[in-house]
């Protein structure tokens, strides 16, 4: 979202933030002030955490997000609409602009004749989530004497969707227009480290990432053992879990917590990751082939939307060896088959408009109100 905050910032709008703690510092660094709001890691005053996963049952994990987004944000979304409709209320704002997952903005607008933008992550929910979603939220829908609309509001004015229409998952209301997913990741004020001026200068070289967020040690090793052997330069970035756990680090590997997307992505040939929208579009936007290894929330849509234009190789969970992966890797740079799909992503991405594009459409929607 902060592409487009941004723009709205430059043309001389007045914008506030309402977010958790985590992004407080960031934000603020843009001048923009931000109001603490929704939820967060501890515990809620019944003792149940905030974001804790809904049971599951026995579900694959391909099917888990479409039964666990909307009990998921749903809870969440109690705790936002406690916090956000003060700060609406004392703020007034002409317009909102709500993350996707962010389920208590909708009703809190409506019901103030608040027009709203809403600004996707990735792929569009599938009916079986958007039921959920709906369910989950009728009661704050109902708080604010209204009853939940069967898009839970989400289209309501201005959806913006980042997935290419070659993935396939564009949804099929009036309101949505394509948004270049335009990443954002503090190169602007970052220093690009001294040792990527020759990192990829000899060889073909490999991004690899399991996020930022959660991953898994065991799975580190196997993709490092894959790697281990393979004649290319990897550079892996593994966000909040600790170098020390993920094993052995090969001499063709460089290691790091983070470095920004767009310091690499333009010195590699291929990324191997989570599937995490952030990465997969960052990589796609590059023209890059990709090898997905999901593991929850929304990257098996991602993988799967990748997979299907032929640009990526999604690894099931059967298949997730260094062998396996190896194996993948060699596919993925042994012939133009990839790559060549992997440009013609990248090319209907840069035709689709740019964040900054859709400040005006912005203020028109929000003028009525002025």
């Amino acid at each position: 979202m902060m592409p487009l905050v941004l723009g709205l910032q430059r043309a001389g709008n007045d914008v506030a933030w309402a977010t958790g703690l985590a992004a407080k510092a960031m934000i603020e660094a843009y001048g923009i002030p931000v109001h603490r709001s929704g939820a967060v890691p501890a515990a809620s005053s019944t003792g149940t955490p905030l974001m804790a996963p809904p049971d599951v049952g026995g579900l694959s994990a391909r099917e888990r997000r479409a039964v666990a987004f909307g009990t998921r944000f749903g809870r969440a979304a109690v705790r936002m609409h406690h916090d956000l409709a003060p700060i609406v209320d004392r703020f007034g704002p002409d317009l909102i602009v709500h993350d996707m997952a962010e389920l208590a903005a909708a009703p809190i607008a409506t019901a103030r004749g608040i027009p709203h933008v809403t600004f996707a992550f990735s792929g569009a929910p599938s009916e079986k989530m958007l039921d959920g979603i709906v369910d989950a939220v009728a009661e704050l829908w109902s708080a604010e004497g209204l009853a939940v609309p069967s898009d839970a509001g989400l289209y309501a004015h201005l959806y913006l969707h980042r997935f290419p229409t070659v993935f396939g998952s564009v949804p099929s209301s009036v309101n949505v227009r394509l948004v270049r997913p335009v990443g954002f990741d503090g190169s602007a004020t970052a220093e690009k480290p001294s040792w990527l001026d020759s990192f990829g200068s000899a060889g073909p070289a490999v991004y690899l990432t399991l996020g930022t967020v959660v991953s898994s040690p065991d799975q580190w090793r196997e993709i490092l053992a894959a790697v281990a052997a393979s004649e290319v330069d990897v550079i892996a970035t593994t966000g909040a879990q600790d170098p020390a756990d993920i094993g052995p680090v090969p001499a063709n590997v460089r290691v790091e917590r983070y470095v920004p997307q767009s310091f690499i992505l333009g010195r590699v040939a291929a990324v191997i990751s989570h599937g995490g929208a952030g990465t997969l579009l960052a990589g796609a936007s590059q023209g890059l082939p990709q090898i997905c290894i999901p593991m929850g929330a929304d990257q098996w849509e991602n993988a799967d939307a990748l997979a299907g234009t032929g640009a990526s190789i999604t690894l099931e969970e059967d298949q997730r060896d260094a062998a396996d992966i190896a194996e993948a890797l060699e596919r993925l740079l042994g012939g133009d088959e990839f790559a060549t799909a992997a440009h013609a992503v990248a090319a209907e991405i840069a035709t689709m408009a740019h964040p900054d594009e859709y400040v005006t459409v912005c203020e028109s929607l929000a003028a009525p109100a002025n």
